[in-house]
């Protein structure tokens, strides 16, 4: 069985070559005028003609850091409770993920969407980041933020409230932006983008409403990619929410498994049995992260986290 293998073999490469000296002859006539005209010579013509096959060469895609995929699996199985994981070049070149297109409750990481959405509706002149909007005493809920302390009455600009948002994870100031910008438009700039299981079913607290926000690791990479490469509405107002990420007040997560000094713009959000976290690496060869996690234990969930960020920094750096 072996000699036919390498005939064929043999063959093919006869064949491969005839093909080359084909195209390379076709090439060689299709300059011979041009060559006439400018006095290059038929070699000078046909190297021409190479280095032109060689420009119209498709980039070869990057390749994910070598074992990176079973670092992750490895620390999902290695915890309690179920997880989603995505990991990528900033740049989008390359992408590794666990469950990552499967939806999970987004807790307040949802707020990345809402962000874009405020963003988009400021661009495009629907409202102004420097409008003001007081807080009225049905806007105060619980939860995480800073506003409720100052109670009713106190007025803020979208810019502020934006940085409480993120920063803050404050939730009367995501409701606040909510019903500026309409929780259909959050929806739909959702979708314009391609977050395909993102979806936000309820105000910040209102648990009444009976159903809950969704998202999915792979959405909250491809946001995170679009504000690393400018392309979240607009570059001005992508590197607007990169410094509001780079403020984050909450440390907990994948910034613990970083090495220390380490630049890891993201948001956190957290519920009973949810924790989730998602950021940018601003490493030599940025890259995002993405964990999400339910029906774990918070301790779980970070440790979780820990290994992963671990994992992608060794292999990535």
């Amino acid at each position: 069985m072996g000699a036919p293998v390498r005939a064929a073999g043999a063959w093919a490469a006869a064949m491969a070559a005839l093909i080359a000296l084909c195209l390379l002859a076709g090439c060689a006539s299709g300059q011979e005028k041009q060559g006439e005209a400018t006095g290059t010579t038929d070699v000078e013509a046909l190297v021409d003609c190479v280095d032109d096959a060689r420009g119209s060469e498709a980039p070869v895609p990057a390749s994910a850091p070598e074992g990176l995929q079973d670092a992750l699996e490895q620390a999902v199985e290695a915890h309690s409770g179920a997880y989603a994981v995505t990991c990528a070049s900033a740049d989008g070149s390359w992408s590794v993920d666990v469950n990552g297109d499967k939806p999970f409750v987004s807790a307040s990481i949802i707020k990345l969407a809402i962000l874009g959405t405020l963003l988009d509706q400021a661009q495009s002149g629907v409202l102004s980041l420097d409008g003001t909007v007081t807080v009225s005493p049905s806007d105060i809920v619980g939860g995480t933020g800073v506003i409720q302390a100052s109670g009713a009455g106190e007025s803020y600009t979208y810019r502020q409230l934006a940085a409480y948002m993120i920063q803050d994870s404050d939730n009367i100031a995501t409701n606040l932006i909510i019903d500026a910008v309409g929780m259909p438009a959050v929806n739909e700039y959702a979708s314009e983008i391609g977050l395909t299981q993102t979806v936000l079913n309820r105000r910040m607290m209102d648990f009444a409403a009976g159903d809950e926000n969704y998202t999915s690791a792979n959405d909250v990479a491809r946001m995170l990619q679009l504000i690393y490469q400018g392309k979240l509405v607009s570059s001005d107002m992508s590197e607007f929410a990169l410094d509001l990420m780079k403020g984050q007040h909450d440390d907990a997560g994948l910034l613990e498994g970083l090495p220390v000094g380490s630049v890891f713009a993201h948001k956190t959000g957290t519920l009973d049995g949810v924790f989730n976290d998602g950021g940018i690496a601003l490493a030599p060869n940025p890259y995002v992260m993405v964990v999400l996690s339910s029906d774990a234990e918070r301790s779980q969930a970070q440790a979780c986290m820990v290994d992963i960020a671990q994992a992608a920094d060794a292999a990535i750096g």
